[in-house]
């Protein structure tokens, strides 16, 4: 026998239920700002309830509400904040049946001023033109794909932000799969560098430009981070989240630590490879063909000049950011000669 107050609730009293589907937002999708609005359909009359929650920042709740209309139709605002928010949807009809629905969304934003907004073809994370992807499949397709690339003046802070075709979380981390550099270059600083990260040219097999030497470099990776000035020294903290519905990478530092503000003629050299946190340069090795947890230099069968080429010895550079008029393609190419990396500036 039951208990009584258990027969009361699910036996005498069972829930009722209406109808209720979401057209918009789908769930798992980027806003563009603030407010949301949310449309369906569900029983003519019935009164819609929205509540969205940030679940980034506060879990600051905002509510809004609606009646359905007479073909059952409803749109409804709701204000939500930056970051990732959760917006529960119920429908009351007036005899008390009800109905739920969930949708999760990101409003990636950043306050501040743009300095620097550039985007990436797609389809280009093949390095020099050969390179494939390690077999195993934790690797997803265009997680080494830059789409854009953006740098934000965010009042005491410099906010840089990368984003991939695919940002799915790898080995537990949102961006485990990735390891982002991003080399610095402000006009008149000293000392600089040309090296690439984590130790000498011969780890990465490829240096930067002269006229792009560093004196700050930014790395984001998924299992951690690298904030230097060309010295070797740590000039302060980097701040790094990923999210993988709006498929940015974010980063931050102090501009006081950056060395101020950039501006028209500082550069930037990004490169996107595998972060591999058992390598002594943090990124994933390459193999003549791929392997499961190697990149390849070329396809099985490959017979380009680069697939013969010592696959140790080959830039570790799944995706750079060209400036115009640079080829990634032959950038990259160690059969060349030594690979030097140009970067992009503020005009």
């Amino acid at each position: 026998m039951l208990p009584k107050a258990t027969e009361k609730r699910y036996v005498k009293h069972t829930q009722r239920q209406t109808t209720l589907t979401i057209t918009s937002p789908a769930d798992k999708s980027s806003a563009l700002g603030s407010p949301v609005t949310v449309t369906g359909t569900t029983a003519p009359g019935n009164a819609v309830y929205v509540a969205a929650t940030n679940t980034d920042q506060t879990f600051e709740t905002t509510t809004a509400s609606t009646t359905a209309a007479a073909d059952g139709s409803f749109s409804v605002d709701v204000a939500i904040a930056g970051g990732t928010t959760v917006i529960n949807v119920v429908a009351l009809s007036p005899s008390g049946a009800t109905a739920h629905a969930l949708r999760t969304i990101v409003f990636d934003f950043v306050p501040g001023t743009v300095l620097l907004d550039v985007t990436d073809p797609d389809g280009d994370d093949n390095g020099p033109g050969t390179y494939q992807y390690p077999t195993s499949d934790n690797f997803h397709a265009g997680a080494y794909d830059i789409q854009r690339f953006q740098v934000f003046d965010s009042g005491s802070d410099v906010v840089f932000r990368l984003q991939t075709r695919d940002l799915t979380p790898t080995f537990g981390s949102p961006l485990g799969a990735q390891l982002v550099d991003v080399y610095v270059h402000q006009p008149g600083a000293s000392p600089t560098s040309t090296a690439a990260a984590n130790g000498t040219t011969v780890n990465r097999n490829f240096a930067i430009a002269p006229a792009f030497a560093w004196s700050r470099l930014l790395q984001a990776q998924g299992f951690g981070q690298r904030y230097q000035d060309a010295s070797g020294s740590t000039p302060g903290t980097i701040n790094i989240t990923a999210n993988e519905i709006s498929r940015f990478i974010t980063f931050k530092v102090s501009k006081a630590s950056l060395g101020g503000t950039p501006s028209p003629g500082w550069g930037f050299t990004v490169v996107l490879t595998g972060q591999d946190g058992f390598s002594n340069d943090q990124a994933r090795g390459f193999q003549a063909t791929p392997q499961e947890f190697q990149f390849g230099v070329c396809a099985p069968g490959g017979s380009a000049p680069i697939c013969s080429f010592t696959p140790s010895l080959v830039p570790k550079a799944v995706d750079v950011l060209t400036p115009p008029g640079v080829n990634q393609g032959t950038e990259l190419d160690p059969t060349l000669g030594p690979v030097v990396l140009r970067g992009i500036t503020i005009p």
